[in-house]
């Protein structure tokens, strides 16, 4: 029982502390992939978020957080997204996973009303 702070330690040192290194290994390798294919021509993020302007959208990164707010402009491989507050953050597409439109009023969605 006392040594439980020994254990614990030992625990980090072996499991935690290399899960996440390889982790961010695995997010520098995706990004370096998507810039060797923007370059080739291959890779079209900026494309496909140009519909996304003026929407607000939910923007997931590789490290599983994620930015709410209005896409305000593209250039090169950033994104300005700006929130509802007016702050603005910018975002790099090389380490988007995933992009949608926030789903808020959406037209044919009903209304669930509770008798």
């Amino acid at each position: 029982m006392q040594n439980w702070f020994l254990w614990f330690m030992i625990f980090m040192i072996l499991f935690v502390i290399p899960a996440n290194k390889a982790t961010r290994r695995l997010q520098a390798r995706i990004a370096r992939k998507n810039r060797i294919k923007r370059k080739r021509g291959i890779f079209t993020m900026n494309e496909l978020i140009k519909n996304y302007i003026g929407k607000e959208v939910i923007i997931y990164t590789h490290s599983s957080s994620g930015v709410t707010g209005t896409v305000t402009r593209i250039e090169d491989n950033w994104i300005e997204v700006e929130d509802k507050y007016g702050n603005k953050e910018a975002v790099n597409t090389d380490y988007i996973s995933r992009i949608k439109e926030y789903p808020r009023n959406k037209k044919g969605k009903k209304k669930m009303v509770v008798a």
